[in-house]
């Protein structure tokens, strides 16, 4: 039996639950349609290795989301539903194997006295960095809140901000150039090499100068922002929101193709035969590169068809997920030290030679880039008393020689040999306080989600940010596609990956405005209330 909806949304990733929660909150009927039986996609939280173990999936830290409007001025009333953050202090430590170590504070003074430790002028620089950013978020902000510029419109906003050219020749520099440029101490490079390669971009490509900047104020300002109760504490959160608005979520519900009429999306189908309408439109949080498959032959042009083959992924991920006996604790200068956030990044070199390899599709295990996340240290519901979750990340390619499928042969190594790069850095860790592991290749990652395209959860490569992050193909225009009444969201469409909600939110302000309804109308509805 068909059923009808002023909205379908297709995904029940973050941002495509932000796009529904403004939607219903313009009064708009909505039905979100979810093939897994949870919710949040890269935002979920699931007992990946044993009971009482809740690990997540991807995304841990939702720095970049207190940014967005809809947590950093309450715009939809999000917070009374039940989503806490913790800001742990230290945000993170960068251990090195010599005992040396780098800590980032919340109290940006004493990040720049670990680093002027090192060199009194790179510690003055570092402050400089977080002053300069004052002047650059403004107009990164408002780069993200709305769809991707023209190059004319992008020079002029760039160029017209308080630092003039020298801030558009930041915008389109690299995070390496910009770091160079700063600083000088091998060890401060590495700390900041690896502070701005969190998004998983590559930082040797154009595109990429704002990353140290953003990245290193954005963890002072919220630290590593850990949901309670785990990254899937936000579409929970969002859920309760849009059902409690009228809307309607269906989980176990495969959309299997988009339904087109006369050049206007007019609904979609499920696996199941179910047919949901769509009265005013289609928002799907696909990846760019499924959407073709559930579109009628024809439906895009040859053009965008072409933009669609040729999506590159960023950097791709490894992912060990740990239950462990107890919190690790790290060695740093003059003793030890447990962190919600660890990094490893032995130099400059290092990370030349994890990109390369990584370019070349070969796996690193000498000196790997490394993220280790202990969000149980600071949220006791993720593990049983006195245990604990460790989820350890590295760069490691999706194509090996011989093809993906290799991964299945390869991935207990890699593992193996990120334990041995991991483990000497702490100093009460051994392999024996290691209770179960779950272990993700770059192609797991792509088999659990097809928006980790190739294995990677950030959406796609920097070459795509030229003009703004990801932007669309020319005749493609953010968040609207070549087919009236649907739209586009999720992580490969502006602003792009990483928690921020900003692609959710974006795609709901097109929608809306094309259904003549003011965003600031919806958001001043519910702030007041």
């Amino acid at each position: 039996m068909d059923e009808a909806f002023d909205i379908v949304v297709v995904g029940g990733g973050h941002n495509a639950l932000v796009a529904a929660a403004y939607l219903a909150s313009a009064s708009l009927s909505v039905a979100v349609l979810e093939r897994c039986a949870a919710l949040g996609g890269d935002a979920a939280t699931e007992e990946l290795t044993l009971p009482g173990f809740r690990h997540d999936v991807a995304a841990s830290a939702h720095t970049v989301f207190q940014q967005n409007p809809i947590v950093r001025d309450d715009d939809l009333g999000l917070l009374s539903y039940g989503l806490r953050y913790q800001r742990p202090d230290p945000v993170f430590v960068l251990p090195f194997a010599d005992g040396e170590s780098i800590v980032m504070h919340r109290d940006p003074d004493r990040t720049a006295q670990e680093i002027g430790r090192y060199d009194a002028r790179d510690g003055a620089a570092y402050i400089e960095l977080l002053a300069q950013w004052r002047l650059l978020a403004p107009l990164q902000g408002e780069e993200r809140s709305r769809p991707p510029m023209t190059p004319e419109e992008f020079a002029r906003h760039w160029r017209g901000g308080p630092l003039g050219d020298e801030g558009l020749r930041l915008r389109m520099a690299s995070a390496v150039e910009v770091i160079r440029e700063r600083f000088s101490h091998p060890r401060v490079l590495a700390f900041l090499y690896w502070a701005s390669t969190l998004t998983f971009e590559a930082i040797d490509e154009a595109g990429t100068g704002l990353l140290p900047f953003s990245l290193t104020a954005g963890r002072q300002q919220y630290s590593w922002t850990t949901p309670e109760g785990g990254s899937g504490a936000l579409p929970d959160a969002l859920a309760r929101l849009i059902t409690e608005r009228g809307g309607r979520i269906e989980t176990r519900a495969d959309v299997t193709s988009i339904l087109v009429a006369g050049g206007r999306a007019t609904g979609v189908e499920t696996r199941d035969g179910r047919r949901f309408l769509a009265r005013h439109a289609v928002v799907t949080g696909q990846h760019v590169t499924e959407l073709p498959e559930s579109l009628p032959d024809g439906a895009i042009d040859d053009e965008t068809l072409g933009y669609i083959r040729r999506w590159k992924a960023g950097l791709t991920m490894f992912v060990a997920h740990y239950a462990l006996q107890r919190a690790p604790r790290y060695r740093v200068r003059g003793g030890e030290q447990a962190a919600v956030a660890m990094g490893a990044l032995a130099s400059e070199e290092a990370l030349e030679r994890n990109l390369a390899a990584f370019r070349l599709g070969q796996v690193t295990t000498h000196e790997p880039f490394l993220l280790a996340i202990n969000s149980s240290l600071v949220d006791p519901s993720r593990a049983p008393q006195g245990q604990h979750t460790l989820k350890l990340i590295s760069i490691q390619p999706y194509g090996l020689a011989g093809g993906p499928a290799r991964w299945d042969h390869e991935k207990e190594g890699v593992a193996r040999a990120m334990l041995d790069a991991y483990l000497p850095l702490t100093t009460n860790l051994s392999r024996g306080d290691i209770l179960a592991q779950a272990l993700e290749s770059p192609l797991d990652l792509e088999r659990r989600n097809g928006n980790n395209f190739r294995g990677s959860g950030h959406g796609g490569s920097s070459q795509f940010g030229q003009y703004g992050y990801y932007r669309p193909a020319p005749r493609w225009n953010a968040y609207r596609t070549p087919v009236a009444a649907l739209y586009l969201t999720g992580s490969t469409t502006h602003p792009g990956g990483s928690v921020s909600g900003f692609p959710g939110r974006n795609a709901a302000q097109a929608v809306l405005a094309d259904l003549g309804i003011a965003l600031e109308d919806v958001t001043a509805c519910w702030r007041r209330s």
